[in-house]
């Protein structure tokens, strides 16, 4: 069965108002939604690798938008969390400014559904509009309603 979005993200794994100043600080912000999860079995690894995946690339894919990744042995499952931030957050040297940030993990092992699921959120967030839209949801609920719709 095919990962999707809606099972990987609940309400109290979005945070909708990061007041993260770096990149570094929100990606671990972030991430630290994931932190008491069982599917996390070494959350400071875990975070050192996202920032360490960052800095060789950026995940910044345009749009406001940049999903920060680790294929790590530090997650048993696939894993995600979102942060926003309205006051945009610095990526890539300073050449894009991001407010919606997906953070994922995923077991080595899981490149395919890891895979799939990356092509799956980069169709949806190429919609300024659908960008947009999640920038002015009020809560967790309506953000995920949003994505889902």
């Amino acid at each position: 069965m095919p990962i999707t979005i809606s099972s990987l993200l609940r309400p109290e794994l979005v945070e909708l108002n990061l007041t993260a100043g770096s990149m570094d600080e929100a990606i671990r912000a972030t991430a630290g939604l994931l932190a008491q999860r069982a599917e996390v079995l070494d959350f400071t690894r875990f975070c050192d690798e996202l920032l360490t995946r960052e800095k060789l690339c950026t995940t910044a894919i345009g749009n406001g938008v940049a999903f920060p990744h680790a294929r790590s042995d530090s997650v048993r499952e696939i894993v995600m969390a979102v942060g926003r931030s309205a006051a945009g957050v610095e990526f890539e040297d300073g050449a894009q400014r991001v407010h919606l940030l997906f953070v994922i993990g995923t077991p080595k092992e899981r490149v395919r559904e890891y895979l799939a699921l990356v092509g799956q959120l980069a169709r949806q967030l190429k919609s300024s509009t659908l960008c947009e839209d999640l920038l002015k949801a009020k809560s967790a609920e309506e953000f995920l309603s949003r994505l889902d719709g």
